[in-house]
């Protein structure tokens, strides 16, 4: 359990990053010990090993809720909601802007968080630099749980590598403030099966000693039952800020044999059931949507009837199949046409500069000069004439 963390040593360990970052400003500038205070607001991460990767292929978000939050009222938030009116693509962004600003100000939310609507997500900020610059320009992002989904795709790699994607909020709940201020107050794991290794923010060197030793110490409680296999898996425990090294908390000398990895779920099969509007028929629902027609059992009551409708859905299912085989072969064909196209032109363009290029003068030895010497005719004498 996290018990095995002592709180006493967490203390120096954060006393000792302050320290550390303090002697990194008084390199950089000459100031005084106040004004450097104000300056330590540099995040404290929690860097863990764990004994063995975990078996999930996609990532599992663990959330973990702080004592003392890491935001202040000066904290940039944003938030994404979907469009009031989503038939018409050219209608007024701020008609929905104002909607739920007057949303949050009736939830009693004081807090200044602006708004950013669907579409105007699709339409100003498509190009990857907007992207960028959205992601520098806030240190929070809230999305509407009802398009979650959605924001994940359009948002792309820069909001997930700087682990900055859209944390869920229920715009309809009645206590929207309550749940906004737990959201924030907390932070948020991205554990990947790709590595033993990870680390989530859980103070800054603003905080009081004891605060930021309180919120690690309820980090330490969250992971020790909610990472696969639990305490028994973590190897070592370690803080660090960006610029600092990592300094150890915790190590653990057991064998990696004892720890127990829960089982990755069995990807369950094609749902298969009768089709009642026409007997004989069944249809096979796979995990992505796709529905296939299969013979079954015959309703003995209607068999011709089924047979021939069955026969005929039948035929329309394996043309459509053929047609998408065929569409994929001839893109396949184009693609392969297009790759020797353009190597032929490579070597086509190899052979020119090939035969472009001029053999090089050779150079006289005995002389300096590079421009060859032209002897001067000799005049023809009278008798030669």
């Amino acid at each position: 359990m996290a018990a095995h963390v002592d709180v006493k040593q967490v203390v120096e360990a954060i006393k000792a990053l302050r320290t550390i970052e303090r002697k990194h400003l008084t390199k950089k500038s000459v100031k005084s010990l106040l004004e450097e205070d104000s300056q330590l607001e540099h995040d404290v991460y929690l860097q863990f090993t764990l004994k063995k990767i975990p078996y999930n292929k996609n990532a599992q978000w663990i959330r973990i809720n702080l004592p003392h939050s890491l935001t202040t009222e000066k904290t940039e938030v944003c938030l994404f909601t979907g469009d009031l009116d989503k038939k018409d693509k050219r209608a007024d962004s701020e008609l929905t802007v104002d909607h739920y600003k007057e949303l949050l100000a009736n939830a009693g939310v004081t807090r200044n968080i602006d708004i950013i609507p669907l579409r105007q997500l699709r339409t100003e900020y498509t190009p990857y630099e907007s992207k960028r610059n959205l992601c520098a320009g806030y240190d929070v992002f809230l999305g509407d749980s009802k398009i979650l989904p959605v924001l994940h795709r359009l948002l792309g790699k820069e909001f997930f590598a700087k682990n900055k994607l859209p944390r869920r909020i229920d715009l309809s709940s009645k206590h929207l403030r309550r749940d906004i201020e737990d959201v924030l107050s907390s932070t948020e794991l991205p554990l990947r099966g790709e590595g033993t290794a990870s680390s989530v923010k859980v103070a800054n060197l603003a905080m009081r000693d004891a605060d930021a030793a309180e919120n690690v110490m309820a980090a330490c409680e969250v992971l020790s039952w909610r990472l696969p296999g639990g305490w028994p898996n973590v190897l070592s425990l370690h803080i660090k800020t960006q610029k600092s090294p990592s300094l150890p908390l915790y190590m653990s000398f057991g064998s990696r044999n004892s720890v127990r990895l829960p089982k990755p779920r069995k990807a369950e099969g094609d749902v298969l059931g009768d089709l009642s509007t026409i007997p004989g028929a069944r249809v096979s629902v796979k995990q992505t949507g796709h529905v296939t027609l299969q013979k079954g059992g015959k309703d003995f009551t209607d068999e011709k009837l089924g047979d021939k409708r069955l026969r005929r859905l039948l035929e329309i299912q394996e043309e459509a199949a053929k047609e998408t085989t065929r569409k994929f072969e001839a893109k396949a064909k184009c693609r392969k046409l297009l790759i020797r196209s353009a190597l032929s032109n490579k070597k086509s363009r190899q052979n020119r500069r090939k035969t472009v290029k001029l053999p090089a003068a050779k150079k006289d030895k005995g002389t300096k000069s590079k421009k060859l010497a032209v002897k001067p005719k000799k005049k023809k004498t009278a008798k030669q004439k």
